[in-house]
């Protein structure tokens, strides 16, 4: 009888990145007050586009790359995965517009 076949080793796939995990869970640890000087944004604001990215604005897409010191293609890649995806923001409403 034939030895079967063994089996391909599980990939283990990682969980997609949101833009609520690049400013909150990255290699970088900031204070909301830092966020807020940096982003120039207020807190209200940066709660905002966590919850729905597709209203970040360029100049607000490069002052998170600059902050995360990652390319703008990585940050704007995030962000399009996650509104195309229609990821549910933490609020519970799905981001579905850019």
């Amino acid at each position: 009888m034939p030895t079967p076949l063994p089996l391909p080793p599980r990939v283990a796939t990682a969980p997609a990145r949101r833009f609520t995990d690049l400013l909150r869970h990255g290699r970088f640890s900031f204070t909301e007050r830092e966020l807020m000087e940096h982003l120039r944004m207020t807190y209200r604001t940066i709660k905002q586009r966590e919850a729905d990215p597709s209203t970040l604005t360029i100049a607000e897409l490069l002052r998170v790359a600059d902050l995360l010191n990652e390319p703008v293609q990585d940050i704007i890649a995030v962000v399009l995965a996650e509104v195309q995806s229609g990821v549910s923001s933490p609020a519970g409403t799905p981001s579905t517009s850019l």
